[in-house]
């Protein structure tokens, strides 16, 4: 599969926007991303304080360096820096680069309100850059720009779209961060239109969530997904960036990997850890990225797969006075209690991996257990996320084995410490429902 993206666009030192974050959410999503720079940014992550365009001669040299290289499965440019420039980059889709989607993000003004276009871009863009198009994704303002339209509410946000429609782009997303309420961005094609809603997470400005939707989405159109569903996609993993959010003095910037720490205090080097079988956002199964080597994906709300937490199961076996507990056989906290569970496999949900740890470490056969939620916790193996499975009916002969090395009943009360402070917490709830 090729899986190669041309971005072009800004450079933000800021690391938020433009072309670091069109990099990071490629990477995150499983593309290497090749990066031809308009323009030479001054900006934190609250305002852009100056910029300087390139030349097109030496943004053309690095479109064309990259093309020699081999094919692009799609491309992407967000600020452009010149009229000069656009032109350039048109030429070059028109000529080079036909086929491909094309995500355009008419990036007009920073965040902050000051313009980053020169005179004239406007028209360029109108007449040049969006009948090229795949996708466009305008906010309100750059939509009211692009239409000539005032935009108030989500009719006003269709009729701009099929305004932009009929300039020659295939289909328009306007994102309607900037009304009033909850957000609601429009998918607007030429026969059709879709409606994605949401809740606002924070009402602070984050820094780059436009370049990090549009690269998004370019990225998941060039793996062969549908548009509405790269839209919707692209959009879960922008609500996951804004979650991590990395605060700064003058703003906030997108945090688009987790965190790498805190480390464990002890870490073993000889842990290790299958891919995640199941999604830590609804808990549906996880597919395989369209390639061998893509990341895994969740088939049923499209959240991307890629890196910690790690997916485990807890299995809390009770009949209301006693709890079932098993020795580790193994680091980490070898010889210390714990209850029943363990990582899930490919393939697994959390209730397949519970009977299958269950039935390995203690010989019993869950007959009925239910998810009671889910936990999370830091250990040797680094951040866990647990699904909680309750069993109150079971069958067969206690029989230690796998990575116990006994298994044994204790009164809830009576519970030593055990190995995991979520395993801990998970038992003093028991005892309290009690």
């Amino acid at each position: 599969m090729n899986n190669i993206i041309l971005f072009i666009g800004g450079m933000d030192p800021s690391g938020g926007a433009g072309l670091p974050a069109d990099l990071k959410t490629a990477s995150v999503l499983g593309f290497h991303g090749c990066p031809a720079v308009t323009a030479v940014t001054v900006q934190n992550s609250g305002n852009v304080l100056s910029w300087e365009a390139v030349v097109p001669e030496v943004l053309m040299k690095q479109l064309k360096a990259v093309c020699d290289d081999g094919p692009v499965a799609g491309v992407k440019s967000g600020m452009l820096g010149s009229t000069e420039n656009a032109s350039a980059l048109a030429l070059f889709i028109r000529e080079e680069l036909r086929g491909i989607p094309y995500v355009l993000d008419p990036v007009l003004k920073a965040g902050g309100g000051g313009s980053l276009v020169g005179s004239g871009m406007i028209d360029l863009m109108r007449d040049q850059l969006v009948p090229l198009c795949t996708l466009c994704t305008p906010n309100i303002d750059e939509a009211e720009i692009l239409s000539g339209t005032s935009i108030s509410n989500t009719e006003d946000m269709i009729e701009a779209g099929r305004i932009i429609i009929s300039m020659g782009a295939e289909a328009v997303l306007v994102k309607g961060g900037h009304l009033a309420g909850d957000p609601v961005d429009l998918l607007v094609t030429k026969n059709d239109h879709t409606r994605f809603s949401g809740s606002r997470i924070t009402a602070e400005n984050v820094h780059g969530t436009g370049c990090t939707l549009a690269a998004a989405a370019a990225s998941l159109l060039a793996a062969g997904f549908s548009m509405e569903t790269a839209i919707r996609d692209a959009r879960i993993f922008v609500r996951r960036v804004i979650n991590r959010r990395i605060e700064r003095v003058h703003g906030n910037l997108p945090g688009h990997s987790p965190g790498a720490g805190p480390l464990p205090l002890a870490p073993d080097g000889t842990s290790f850890y299958l891919p995640p079988a199941f999604c830590s956002m609804c808990g549906g199964k996880l597919g395989k990225s369209p390639g061998e080597h893509g990341h895994l994906f969740c088939r049923q709300c499209g959240f991307i797969h890629y890196r910690n937490p790690l997916p485990a199961v807890v299995l809390l076996v009770h009949d209301f006075e006693r709890v079932l507990l098993v020795r580790r056989a193994v680091q980490p906290k070898k010889g210390m209690l714990s209850l029943p569970g363990g990582f899930l496999e490919t393939g697994e949900t959390p209730e397949e991996c519970g009977r299958r740890e269950l039935m390995e470490e203690t010989g019993l056969h869950a007959r009925d257990s239910r998810l009671l939620g889910v936990e999370t916790d830091m250990t040797a193996y680094g951040g866990i996320i647990l699904a909680v499975l309750e069993v109150k009916e079971w069958e067969g002969t206690l029989l230690a084995g796998d990575d116990a090395s006994e298994a044994m009943w204790c009164p809830i009360r009576e519970v030593p410490e055990l190995a995991f402070s979520a395993h801990n917490r998970l038992v003093k709830e028991l005892a309290n429902t009690l």
